[in-house]
């Protein structure tokens, strides 16, 4: 009875096989207009789909050019003024029309554009900040979506192998009943469970169109739009020490987007303090109605005089607040930062000593057990019982394999968006199904 057990790793293996070698040509064929994707589909192409066409992602990255338009124009003087009047009772005299022109200039108090400048500045680093922690969190998603587009698809194969043996210890039943070596009970019971595993099968279907939707909604797509079937999982090569993420993640965007808050807080704390000082213009004219000539060119000096300075005192003090609160927002973001990191660290070292668990030594013992208890029923020696309960288990291995897999692919991706990593491409040929 062994080749039973052998068909069910059998068909796993077909049905992803066909999700492998899957053609260009055929995903070309089922292209929609909001853009296909390739077939094999990849953890690569999908994150690297994901990050071209993200509405999201793109939306940030304009409020990012809007950031760094803005630099300029925070550190110019603003434009200067140009007045015209005339008086009316001039206009066809003899003498010609009276005319005052006058250009103005306001100025600002030294030091207050460069500290304006300084705000847009640091404005622009935190949107360019904003847009790389976004890539890493679409990066991330992704990732565990096509994790989870893997699983469904893997358990769908599983569930369909199973059906297979089942349909095949059923006919072995059915022929032991007719010989009258087995009772009917043992017919029915497969019959039982080939029911179970097509309710399973519509629930795994479910699931498929689940991820779709999820998927599609990352790419800003219709949610019905077709996803081609997936490649193999890979899955990162080695786990770098807790310390080096540790120290990387202190570089990561998040952290970096909170420093350039805290610089504009601190330059717009100087600027309060730069508004309790006049703010001066200067302005040059002529007056054609000074009958002498000498007197017509006009020069002047003009300047605020802050006499309330408890109202400036005041502004000064809430932006230095603000300054600090900025400050206590990086520290407890680089705390919470690299806890989540250290707890996300923990969470995949297990899901890899999980996945080797399952790899290495469940899945091998549930088929062997499961081929034990075959043949000791094809030849009269075990119940049906120990048979189906040694599928069932085996049936749990298999479908826990793929769990694992994803789920390490998923806290890896998770743990590459905490310590601020581009996702890896490394690939270990083991982990594979």
């Amino acid at each position: 009875m062994h080749q039973y057990s052998k068909s069910l790793a059998g068909v796993i293996g077909l049905a992803l096989l066909l999700g492998v070698s899957a053609t260009h040509a055929a995903d070309l064929a089922h292209r929609d207009r909001y853009g296909s994707l390739p077939a094999p589909l990849t953890a690569e192409s999908f994150t690297a789909a994901v990050l071209a066409r993200n509405a999201s992602l793109r939306a940030m990255r304009q409020a990012l050019v809007a950031a760094v338009s803005s630099i300029r124009p925070a550190g110019a003087l603003p434009d200067p003024m140009l007045s015209v009047s005339a008086a009316p009772r001039t206009f066809g005299s003899t003498t010609g029309t009276g005319e005052d022109i006058e250009v103005s200039q306001a100025l600002p108090w030294w030091g207050t554009l460069e500290a304006r400048k300084e705000i847009a500045r640091a404005d622009a680093e935190v949107a360019r900040h904003d847009v790389q922690a976004l890539r890493l969190r679409l990066a991330a998603t992704g990732r565990g979506v096509f994790a989870d587009w893997v699983f469904v698809h893997r358990a769908l194969a599983i569930n369909a192998a199973n059906q297979a043996v089942l349909a095949e210890l059923r006919r072995i039943a059915s022929v032991r009943y007719a010989a009258g070596k087995a009772p009917q009970a043992d017919v029915l019971q497969a019959e039982v469970e080939q029911t179970v595993l097509a309710q399973q099968q519509l629930k795994w279907q479910r699931k498929i169109a689940v991820v779709a939707a999820r998927m599609n909604a990352l790419l800003d797509r219709p949610p019905t739009s077709r996803i081609p079937l997936p490649a193999a999982l890979p899955a990162p090569a080695h786990l770098p020490s807790e310390a080096a993420l540790l120290q990387r993640a202190l570089s990561h965007p998040q952290l970096k987007a909170l420093e350039a808050q805290e610089r504009a807080a601190r330059a717009k704390a100087v600027l309060a303090g730069k508004q309790r000082y006049p703010k001066f213009q200067v302005s040059a004219g002529y007056n054609s109605m000074w009958p002498d000539p000498a007197m017509r060119p006009m020069v002047g000096l003009s300047f605020t005089v802050p006499l309330d300075q408890g109202k400036y005192r005041a502004e000064i003090d809430a932006a230095d607040a603000r300054a600090r609160q900025a400050e206590y927002d990086l520290e407890g973001e680089r705390a919470t930062l690299l806890a989540d990191l250290s707890a996300a660290y923990a969470s995949t070292r297990e899901a890899a000593q999980s996945l080797a668990l399952y790899r290495d030594d469940l899945v091998p013992l549930s088929r062997d057990a499961l081929d034990v208890a075959l043949s000791e029923y094809g030849s009269g020696r075990g119940g049906f019982l120990e048979v189906l309960t040694a599928e069932q288990h085996q049936l749990d291995t298999e479908l826990g394999l793929a769990r694992a897999q994803s789920e390490y692919f998923d806290r890896w991706a998770e743990l590459e968006r905490l310590s601020g990593s581009e996702p890896t491409t490394q690939i270990e040929s083991r982990i594979s199904p």
